[in-house]
């Protein structure tokens, strides 16, 4: 013990000697969560702290600066990020002070002084809470004299007056009823009453209907009156609102209790019915309108009304002459907390609607045989009845298109304005011919001579009859096919065959000028069409074709090519840079959201470019061109322009080859599965294996790993090649219990962004017998930095499996340090580059050292790759890496060899 009177101080306080904690009070024991002080005694104050501090510093180092400082200045403060012994953290503010080589520090949770200064607050805040901020009206009423002494914000925002103005106010001056306004003053100084209904009148001249809580009270010897009031201006709206519903609805209603006794009925239901309201209130609605053959089911309907909340019925009813009538019913009921109190009933008078379905039972019957398709639909256009021609015609028969609209048959050939000039003749004329082109049930197209009318009762529409006839063998479907052979039927632009043929003509036409083919693919589209459908994506192509066509005159050949391509002709170009902005352009335009149902739809698109003449003489080798330049814009991180260049050229063929190589390759099985020994540098134990793959093709030997790692990727090749490595290990790992070592193989961001390899891996587990700690799975640096969410998502299930990874080619850009401990690194690879040119005065030896620091303080084991020489594992061993790995060591193994070095090794 230092001092002792360290634990009478009212602070937190703690001593510390050459980093460490030596003594303190238990104020800070208290403070940092722990029971005694002999928990927080030989502690760094940096173990107190989280990793790094708010501005990202670690504490470690930036603790260290402070405790520099402070002996050097005696005297320092500064505020700092502690943690508690439950991992809570709290910002303090600290006080310390250097002597005798002690440093003295006090502790101030800045957090709690926060809590104390809110509590302070809230006080202050609670006549503003009640009062001024109080969201209903409130003021304060002199009883003597009748004026307003005082107002919050809310009573000056709803009378219009400002605070001064309104306190020359007398409420006489507001209330518009003087008389019941003195008698309702007298009610609340007597205690007999305390609520009111009123109309006020606003600074503008308005009344509003409001409804007054008053009290009385005493201040000061006076006598005064607290008036709440509460606009009920929209409620009394409302009440009109449903009365206007009663009073001018164009159906009859009648309104029953919850005993079915008529509380109230409208003017239409008088006229149908023949009742006056007199006559119907407080009667069973059984007794009016129901004839004895009806009544049982009308208790039955009504008592649905009451238990099951809604009914739609015809039936019949009679009026009170006894003449009887079709009708429609629409009852439901009206609940108030939570209980049925009443019903609304609906009717329509169907009388003459029937009458008119009768006819037309007729009138099917008649051209139920002819020749010419016949349809017929309701007012609001929904297919009723068809005939067998039109069965025959368009491929639907009558229980298929039934409630249909004849949109169904619609081609998207005639656009908007079309119907929109139909429906008008239709309207006003009552009929309407032309010729339209409709599809069929197989997506057929084709025309029809169309003539509709419109069928009347008593002037008012009740059908639509279309009789039409198919015009498919006529001369106009030639015209018609002809157009049709050049669009794209989903977006309406040209097509990739329309395209091909007009290019080739306009090049012959225009040698003399240059012309630039853009050849457009967008990103990710797959992805609309797999989480919103396909219509989805129909919808987002038929936008973008609008906006393309939109932005460029009708002079611009624009064809969607297929799927989500699409190509564009530019003639008489003046340059590079002139081509080039309008390609930006062209990007912005797509990348633009589309909102579908609520959704927001982003794209991005890659942009190839060729040029005539320089990059094809020919519509095929402008197209295939611009097509090589767009692929490799769609592999480029940055660039997502390019101009089609011979090496583009070169790159694909070598690509075809190596993919063809590759191909052959796996179905021939010209291959080794390899492991190559991970060493612990010190005590030379094998400590994991990696797992490496020997082609036996020597053409495809003869490529770079990395490259035809790449193209395998881009085929989707790798899927083969780890399905079978994978396939192996687990094999292995179940015939082989004892193997203790992990066995890593490598895998690509690429197949954690595929939904289906989380499966394969479920589907190894679920038929081979092994450990998944057994297995780890190797990183590249720059996979980490481009994880997606998915891969996120895929790592992290792995992890909850079992399974491990590793990082390799570490150092090889900037390495991804702040990712380790999110994906629970174990080990890092070294890359070969920093081990191939080491020495221990190189910056390789540098970096290698402050990796070590870094591998060590996160627990993670540091591996260097490709050691072929013993001054290497010198440096290495001085450096006091973990492992190493190598030809310096022993060259790749197969399983069998590998085990028995394992077992020599440990005998």
């Amino acid at each position: 013990m230092l001092f002792e009177s360290i634990d009478n101080l009212p602070i937190s306080f703690c001593i510390i000697e050459r980093e460490h904690i030596v003594d303190c009070n238990f104020n800070a024991v208290n403070l940092f969560g722990y029971e005694k002080k002999e928990d927080l005694i030989g502690l760094r104050p940096f173990d107190l702290s989280p990793y790094r501090q708010d501005d990202g510093i670690e504490s470690v180092k930036k603790g260290q600066s402070f405790i520099k400082k402070a002996k050097l200045d005696k005297h320092i403060n500064f505020t700092w990020r502690h943690s508690k012994r439950n991992g809570d953290t709290f910002l303090a503010y600290i006080n310390m002070i250097s002597y005798q080589n002690c440093l003295f520090v006090l502790f101030t949770n800045l957090d709690e002084m926060k809590l104390l200064e809110d509590s302070m607050k809230q006080k202050d805040e609670m006549y503003k809470l009640l009062f001024e901020q109080n969201k209903n009206v409130i003021y304060l009423i002199d009883v003597k004299t009748r004026r307003i002494t005082e107002a919050n914000d809310a009573a000056i925002s709803f009378y219009g007056y400002d605070l001064k103005t309104l306190k020359t106010k007398s409420i006489d001056d507001i209330a518009v009823n003087q008389e019941n306004l003195t008698k309702n003053i007298d009610l609340v100084l007597t205690n007999k009453r305390n609520y009111f209904f009123s109309k006020h009148r606003l600074a503008s001249g308005e009344i509003r209907d409001v409804e007054i809580n008053c009290f009385s009270i005493q201040l000061n010897n006076r006598e005064y009156l607290i008036n709440m009031v509460n606009d009920t201006s929209e409620k009394m709206k409302q009440t009109m609102i449903i009365n206007t519903f009663l009073t001018k609805s164009p159906y009859p209603i009648a309104i029953l209790d919850n005993a079915q006794r008529v509380i109230n009925i409208n003017d239409k239901f008088t006229q149908l019915f023949q009742y006056t309201k007199e006559e119907v209130l407080g009667k069973n609605l059984n007794d009016l309108v129901t004839t004895t053959e009806y009544r049982e089911e009308l208790d039955r309907n009504i008592d649905k009304v009451f238990t099951e909340n809604f009914i739609r019925v015809k039936t019949i009813r009679k009026r009170r002459d006894n003449s009887l009538i079709n009708v429609e019913i629409v009852a439901f009921p009206i609940t108030y907390n939570d209980k049925i109190i009443g019903a609304y009933v609906h009717y329509i008078d169907i009388t003459e609607k029937i009458r008119v379905q009768n006819q037309l039972e007729v009138f099917k019957k008649v051209l139920e045989n002819n020749n010419e398709g016949i349809v017929i639909t309701d007012t609001d256009g929904h297919i009723e009845w068809v005939n067998q021609a039109f069965t025959k015609i368009t491929g639907y028969t009558l229980n298929e298109i039934m409630g249909n609209t004849p949109r169904i048959l619609k081609s998207n050939l005639q656009n908007k304005n079309f119907y929109e000039k139909m429906w008008h003749h239709l309207i006003n004329d009552n009929h309407w011919h032309g010729e339209i082109w409709n599809k069929n049930k197989n997506g057929e197209i084709y025309p029809e001579w169309l003539n509709i009318y419109a069928i009347k009762s008593n002037q008012t529409t009740t059908n639509y009859v279309g009789i039409f006839k198919d015009l498919s063998e006529s001369k106009l479907i030639d015209q018609k096919m002809r157009i049709l052979a050049q669009k794209d039927v989903l977006t309406g632009l040209y097509n990739r065959i329309y395209f091909i043929e007009n290019l080739n003509d306009i090049i012959q036409k225009e040698q003399s000028e240059v012309s630039a083919v853009l050849f457009i693919d967008l990103d990710h589209f797959k992805e609309i069409n797999d989480s919103l459908g396909h219509h989805a994506g129909d919808q987002f192509l038929i936008e973008l074709s609008r906006r393309l066509q939109q932005y460029f005159d009708d002079q611009t050949l624009i064809a969607r090519y297929g799927g989500d391509e699409f190509v564009i002709l530019l003639k008489g170009c003046k340059n590079k840079q002139q081509i080039t902005r309008l390609a930006k352009k062209l990007l912005k335009i797509i990348s633009k959201p589309f909102i579908y149902e609520g959704n927001y739809l982003h794209t991005s698109a890659s942009l190839g470019i060729a040029l005539y003449p320089k990059d094809g003489q020919t519509s095929d080798e402008l197209i295939q061109n611009a097509d090589i330049a767009m692929y490799v814009a769609k592999n480029s991180l940055e660039k997502k322009i390019m101009y089609y260049s011979i090496k583009m050229r070169k790159a694909i063929d070598e690509r075809f080859e190596i993919a063809n190589l590759l191909r052959s390759a796996i179905e021939k099985k010209a291959y080794t599965l390899l492991y190559e020994p991970i060493y612990h540098i010190h005590t030379n134990e094998i400590i994991s294996a990696e797992m490496k793959l020997k082609w036996h093709n020597k053409h495809l030997k003869s490529y770079a790993r990395q490259k035809y790692i790449q193209v395998a990727i881009q085929t989707g090749q790798i899927n083969q090649i780890f399905d079978f490595m994978f396939d192996d290990i687990c094999s292995k790992l179940t015939e082989v219990k004892h193997l203790n070592i992990p066995i890593s193989i490598n895998i690509s961001i690429e197949q954690l962004e595929q939904t289906q390899f989380l499966t394969l891996i479920k589907e190894k587990i679920k038929k081979y017998d092994f450990n998944p700690a057994n297995i780890e799975f190797e990183f590249t640096d720059n996979n980490l930095r481009e994880s997606s969410n998915r891969v996120n998502k895929n790592i992290n299930d792995l992890l909850k499996m079992g399974f491990n990874f590793t990082l390799d080619n570490f150092g090889q850009d900037n390495a991804s340090i702040a990712q380790l401990k999110h994906y629970q690194i174990k080990k890092i690879k070294l890359t070969k580059n920093i081990i191939k040119d080491i020495d221990d005065d190189s910056i390789n030896y540098e970096l290698v050292k402050l990796y070590r620091l870094i591998s060590k303080e996160m627990k993670i084991l540091l591996i260097a790759k490709g050691i072929s020489q013993i001054e290497q594992l010198d440096l290495i061993k001085d450096i006091n890496l973990d492992g190493g790995q190598g030809h310096y060591f022993t060259k790749p193994l197969t399983f069998n060899q590998l085990l028995q070095l394992i077992n020599k090794k440990r005998l």
